[in-house]
């Protein structure tokens, strides 16, 4: 499966810079997922870390940058946009996914 994304310029950039800096393989590539925590009401969090493609996992390269991703995140990062954010407020990696869920209920107390 290849998924639907799109990386800004700035992202790219930076990204392409990770990756040449901490010398990653031929296999290696830019592995997104998906991650548990916070409140369910907000839906799922994002990382990214540097790995190995494993069977199952959708490998595609987009902006010179090879990115991998495990199938249970496929369907949330389906069409979603990286960005790289340096302002006044924050420093770092933005991923806005509209098709990532909420969680339905609220398990923090919220209504």
């Amino acid at each position: 499966m290849t998924l639907t994304m799109t990386v800004t310029e700035s992202a790219a950039e930076r990204l392409l810079a990770i990756t040449a800096e901490h010398g990653i393989t031929e296999e290696q590539g830019l592995r997104l997922f998906t991650r548990g925590g916070g409140c369910a009401c907000s839906g799922p969090s994002f990382g990214m870390a540097i790995d190995n493609a494993e069977s199952g996992d959708s490998v595609f390269t987009l902006s010179g940058i090879r990115f991998i991703v495990d199938d249970v995140s496929a369907d949330s990062l389906e069409g979603a946009s990286i960005d790289w954010v340096d302002d006044v407020m924050r420093s770092g990696f933005t991923i806005e996914a509209p098709n990532a869920q909420t969680g339905g209920g609220c398990g923090c107390g919220g209504h």
